[in-house]
């Protein structure tokens, strides 16, 4: 028993004394800090579910708004957040060299489908290989053929509302998962779900169970933050043992079943199939060898991180737009009469008809600047960099190599120097008058620089073909389980309230 005290009071002293010291880090190197908690560091209340993570970060910004950048700890790792657009603008893109890493959160070899996706690959890792070779699925002429696929699952959804011929009451966030799942199931994996039909099917309840960074698969990420090395004697994964498996089993059947059968779709897989033959190639006659070796798990891998993006960020992301258009019906009478005069003599909303709808465009990037599904874009450098003063209180500040960056996207697009009235949802912010009154780097939902989301464009596709289809069949219309305002979760990195995001479909009645 005394043994035991003993040792646990001198790992106790060893964790204090080796912290204090970690803690001590932003003073020594002259930067303005927010205060810390023994062993939780700056993120005492986020942990804690006091206030969420997007609040704790505006709280920092606003808190130092004399600052060009302040210091905060996450647990024993110093972070250093980033206010100065200047500065964002050289860290994401003209010193991109320097800061072309993610935060690593553990080794690929402990969880391969989290270590070996493109949003975790390092430089070393071969990240611009990938890149370059996924690239090609988002391109404007694989969408438009993919955008049929879009349309078919956009349809399956309409049409089960329609088929209610009532007003329905629904939660957004629930529907548009589903949804979300189906246009990822179809044009990534080739898997036709109609998860509205079939709602316990089992890609849409693994893809839910894959995507859900809430409880204690938050706690498991501070778990990689505060000890890594923990983790891995653990063998503590990203992802249980019941998803790896059943992703790896899907891929494995697509690929051997488009192999065999030589199918070709203009989708991920298509092109990771077609890079695979290049490496084999290269490989047989014994030339150069790519840098990024593309086996079944890393195709995985790279599989599961764009579900993990397509499920939960486009899911979030129309969720908010909708409730927003139903809390704002003069919005969402401006945004259906422009969707009406469009495509008044089309059956079906063409992919170059959506090009054309400029309110459309604004009512989305509004929605994505109040509610960013990106709140926050981290970097890490692969090599010393010096920080030059600028102002008076400034001295240089030498960043070593595995420096943390953190630029707050979500409180910049609420920063009111930027955005004035930044609560009010206002579309009118990026009409063709005002748009080009947005400062540069003040506006990132999808990022910023090379490491930018490489699927941005469908996701902005995949919403306004929902948007429009609804608009056109429904009125969105507030009921009594509508939050007004939002409650946002403090629990949850989307913001997504804990109960959801109620509102009402009502069936359009239309003159002829």
């Amino acid at each position: 028993m005394w043994l035991f005290l003993v040792i646990a009071v001198l790992v106790t002293a060893f964790c204090y004394i080796k912290l204090k010291k970690v803690y001590g880090h932003w003073d020594e190197q002259g930067v303005a800090c927010e205060k810390s908690v023994f062993i939780l560091g700056s993120l005492a209340s986020s942990i804690l579910r006091i206030t969420s993570m997007q609040d704790f970060l505006a709280n920092i910004y606003k808190k130092f708004a004399d600052h060009r950048y302040v210091g905060f700890y996450q647990f024993n790792e110093p972070i250093l957040l980033i206010r100065d657009i200047e500065l964002i603008k050289q860290i994401t893109v003209k010193d991109f060299d320097v800061f072309s890493d993610y935060k690593t959160y553990l080794p690929a070899d402990v969880d391969p489908l989290w270590g070996k996706n493109l949003f975790q690959m390092t430089i070393k890792d071969g990240w611009h290989s990938m890149r370059a070779t996924l690239s090609p699925a988002f391109t404007s002429s694989k969408m438009k053929i993919m955008y049929v696929l879009m349309q078919e699952c956009t349809e399956q959804f309409i049409q089960h509302f329609k088929t209610q011929n009532k007003s329905v009451s629904i939660n957004v966030k629930d529907v548009f998962t589903r949804f979300a799942n189906d246009i990822i199931g179809t044009s990534a994996f080739g898997i036709n779900c109609n998860s509205m039909k079939n709602p316990d099917n089992e890609f849409y309840l693994m893809g839910k169970e894959a995507t859900d960074f809430s409880g204690f698969k938050v706690l498991k990420f501070f778990g990689y933050s505060f000890s890594p090395t923990l983790m891995k004697i653990f063998g503590i994964k990203v992802f249980n043992k019941k998803v790896s498996s059943f992703f790896r089993k899907t891929i494995k059947e697509t690929l051997d079943y488009r192999k065999n059968n030589n199918i070709i779709r203009p989708d991920m897989i298509h092109l990771m199939i077609e890079a695979q033959k290049l490496q084999e190639n290269i490989e047989v006659n014994k030339t150069k060898k790519l840098s990024t070796e593309l086996s079944d798990e890393s195709m995985t891998a790279q599989a599961l991180i764009f579900f993990n993006a397509g499920f939960e960020s486009v899911s979030s992301a129309l969720s908010f737009v909708v409730y927003e258009l139903g809390v704002h019906p003069d919005i969402q009478k401006k945004l259906y009469q422009e969707i009406r005069e469009t495509i008044i003599n089309e059956e079906k909303v063409t992919y170059e008809t959506l090009s054309m709808m400029k309110y459309l465009e604004c009512v989305i990037s509004e929605s994505l600047r109040l509610h960013s599904p990106l709140p926050v874009l981290e970097r890490k450098s692969i090599k010393p960099y010096t920080i030059y003063p600028v102002m008076s209180h400034e001295i240089p500040l030498h960043l070593k190599e595995g420096s943390l960056i953190c630029i707050p996207v979500g409180a910049l697009q609420h920063d009111e120097n930027y955005f004035p009235n930044p609560k009010k949802f206002d579309p009118e912010r990026f009409n063709n008058d005002n748009k080009h009154k947005i400062v540069p780097f003040t506006y990132m939902p999808f990022g910023a620089g090379p490491r930018n989301c490489i699927g941005s464009r469908f996701a902005l596709l995949e919403i306004k073909l929902m948007l429009v289809e609804l608009l056109q069949n429904f009125e969105i219309v507030p009921n009594e389980k509508t939050q007004i305002p939002l409650k946002l979760s403090k629990s949850n990195f989307n913001g997504i309230p804990d109960d959801g995001i109620w509102l009402a479909l009502q069936p359009r009645i239309l003159n002829n």
